[in-house]
Protein backbone atom coordinates (compact mmCIF):
# COMPACT_ATOMS: atom_id res chain seq x y z
CA UNK A 1 0.00 0.00 0.00
CA UNK A 2 1.15 3.52 -0.75
CA UNK A 3 0.18 6.34 1.60
CA UNK A 4 0.63 9.89 0.42
CA UNK A 5 0.70 12.45 3.21
CA UNK A 6 0.28 16.13 2.33
CA UNK A 7 0.97 18.80 4.93
CA UNK A 8 -0.75 22.17 4.65
CA UNK A 9 -0.95 25.26 6.78
CA UNK A 10 -4.04 25.74 8.93
CA UNK A 11 -6.26 28.74 8.25
CA UNK A 12 -4.83 31.84 9.88
CA UNK A 13 -1.21 30.87 9.26
CA UNK A 14 0.68 32.07 6.21
CA UNK A 15 2.93 29.92 4.09
CA UNK A 16 6.06 31.72 2.84
CA UNK A 17 6.34 29.35 -0.15
CA UNK A 18 2.91 30.45 -1.38
CA UNK A 19 3.41 34.12 -0.57
CA UNK A 20 6.46 34.63 -2.76
CA UNK A 21 5.54 32.24 -5.55
CA UNK A 22 2.94 34.50 -7.19
CA UNK A 23 5.46 37.33 -7.67
CA UNK A 24 8.02 34.82 -9.00
CA UNK A 25 5.44 33.51 -11.48
CA UNK A 26 4.77 37.05 -12.71
CA UNK A 27 8.55 37.51 -12.96
CA UNK A 28 8.85 34.72 -15.54
CA UNK A 29 6.05 36.24 -17.62
CA UNK A 30 3.12 34.04 -16.65
CA UNK A 31 -0.05 36.06 -16.16
CA UNK A 32 -3.44 35.19 -14.71
CA UNK A 33 -2.39 33.12 -11.68
CA UNK A 34 -4.21 34.65 -8.70
CA UNK A 35 -3.04 32.48 -5.79
CA UNK A 36 -1.10 29.36 -4.94
CA UNK A 37 -1.02 26.81 -2.17
CA UNK A 38 2.14 24.86 -1.32
CA UNK A 39 2.32 21.53 0.49
CA UNK A 40 5.24 19.24 1.22
CA UNK A 41 4.23 15.68 0.34
CA UNK A 42 5.54 12.35 1.61
CA UNK A 43 4.92 9.09 -0.24
CA UNK A 44 5.28 6.07 2.04
CA UNK A 45 5.36 2.67 0.37
CA UNK A 46 4.96 -0.01 3.04
CA UNK A 47 2.60 -2.54 4.56
CA UNK A 48 1.81 -0.17 7.45
CA UNK A 49 -1.77 0.43 8.53
CA UNK A 50 -3.73 3.65 8.01
CA UNK A 51 -3.49 4.22 11.79
CA UNK A 52 0.32 3.99 11.58
CA UNK A 53 0.29 6.43 8.65
CA UNK A 54 -1.76 8.83 10.80
CA UNK A 55 0.76 8.49 13.65
CA UNK A 56 3.62 9.23 11.25
CA UNK A 57 1.77 12.27 9.89
CA UNK A 58 0.75 13.69 13.26
CA UNK A 59 3.81 12.86 15.36
CA UNK A 60 6.58 13.22 12.81
CA UNK A 61 5.67 15.15 9.68
CA UNK A 62 3.37 17.95 10.83
CA UNK A 63 3.26 20.66 13.46
CA UNK A 64 0.03 20.23 15.44
CA UNK A 65 -0.34 23.96 16.04
CA UNK A 66 0.19 25.41 12.57
CA UNK A 67 -0.34 22.51 10.17
CA UNK A 68 -2.86 19.84 9.24
CA UNK A 69 -2.38 16.75 7.14
CA UNK A 70 -4.34 14.67 4.68
CA UNK A 71 -3.67 11.07 3.74
CA UNK A 72 -4.57 9.41 0.46
CA UNK A 73 -3.85 5.74 -0.12
CA UNK A 74 -3.58 3.75 -3.33
CA UNK A 75 -2.26 0.35 -4.39
CA UNK A 76 0.13 1.54 -7.10
CA UNK A 77 1.32 4.79 -8.63
CA UNK A 78 -0.90 4.14 -11.65
CA UNK A 79 -3.92 4.51 -9.32
CA UNK A 80 -2.82 7.98 -8.22
CA UNK A 81 -4.94 10.96 -9.22
CA UNK A 82 -3.38 14.41 -9.59
CA UNK A 83 -5.43 17.39 -8.50
CA UNK A 84 -6.65 19.83 -11.16
CA UNK A 85 -4.56 23.02 -11.59
CA UNK A 86 -1.63 21.51 -9.74
CA UNK A 87 2.03 20.72 -10.14
CA UNK A 88 3.77 17.94 -8.22
CA UNK A 89 7.56 17.80 -8.06
CA UNK A 90 9.41 14.64 -6.97
CA UNK A 91 13.03 13.48 -7.06
CA UNK A 92 13.81 11.15 -9.94
CA UNK A 93 14.57 7.52 -9.15
CA UNK A 94 18.21 7.08 -8.19
CA UNK A 95 18.62 10.63 -6.85
CA UNK A 96 19.58 10.79 -3.18
CA UNK A 97 16.72 12.16 -1.10
CA UNK A 98 18.28 12.96 2.28
CA UNK A 99 14.98 14.08 3.81
CA UNK A 100 13.40 10.73 2.97
CA UNK A 101 16.35 8.93 4.57
CA UNK A 102 15.79 10.94 7.76
CA UNK A 103 12.05 10.18 7.71
CA UNK A 104 12.74 6.43 7.40
CA UNK A 105 15.01 6.59 10.48
CA UNK A 106 12.48 8.66 12.42
CA UNK A 107 9.68 6.19 11.60
CA UNK A 108 11.79 3.46 13.21
CA UNK A 109 12.27 5.75 16.24
CA UNK A 110 8.47 5.93 16.53
CA UNK A 111 8.50 2.17 17.05
CA UNK A 112 7.16 1.23 13.62
CA UNK A 113 9.32 -1.69 12.56
CA UNK A 114 7.80 -2.31 9.12
CA UNK A 115 10.10 -1.80 6.16
CA UNK A 116 9.25 1.55 4.59
CA UNK A 117 10.27 3.39 1.45
CA UNK A 118 9.77 7.14 1.54
CA UNK A 119 9.88 9.75 -1.23
CA UNK A 120 9.51 13.45 -0.61
CA UNK A 121 7.86 15.87 -2.95
CA UNK A 122 6.20 19.24 -3.30
CA UNK A 123 2.66 19.97 -4.37
CA UNK A 124 1.45 23.33 -5.67
CA UNK A 125 -2.19 24.15 -6.37
CA UNK A 126 -3.04 27.25 -8.40
CA UNK A 127 -6.13 29.42 -8.74
CA UNK A 128 -6.70 31.70 -11.67
CA UNK A 129 -6.22 31.30 -15.38
CA UNK A 130 -4.24 28.07 -15.78
CA UNK A 131 -3.51 25.77 -18.68
CA UNK A 132 -0.89 23.11 -19.45
CA UNK A 133 1.42 25.63 -21.14
CA UNK A 134 1.43 27.99 -18.14
CA UNK A 135 1.84 25.15 -15.63
CA UNK A 136 4.71 23.67 -17.62
CA UNK A 137 6.45 27.06 -17.74
CA UNK A 138 6.02 27.45 -13.96
CA UNK A 139 7.28 23.92 -13.33
CA UNK A 140 10.36 24.17 -15.53
CA UNK A 141 11.10 27.83 -14.81
CA UNK A 142 10.65 27.88 -11.04
CA UNK A 143 9.74 24.66 -9.29
CA UNK A 144 11.65 21.68 -10.69
CA UNK A 145 15.31 21.12 -11.39
CA UNK A 146 14.69 18.76 -14.29
CA UNK A 147 18.16 17.21 -13.99
CA UNK A 148 17.20 15.61 -10.68
CA UNK A 149 13.45 16.11 -10.39
CA UNK A 150 10.38 15.14 -12.35
CA UNK A 151 7.12 17.01 -12.37
CA UNK A 152 3.52 16.21 -13.15
CA UNK A 153 0.90 18.79 -14.08
CA UNK A 154 -2.88 18.64 -14.31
Amino acid sequence: MIFEIAIKMKKGFSNPHSTHLISDIKGIGVKGIKSSEYMPVYRIDSDITKKQAEIIASELLSDKITEEFSIVSYNSLSDKKIEKNSIEVWFKSGVTDTVSESVVKAIKDLGIENEVKVKTGHKYIFKGETDDKKLTKIATGLLANTLIQEYKIK
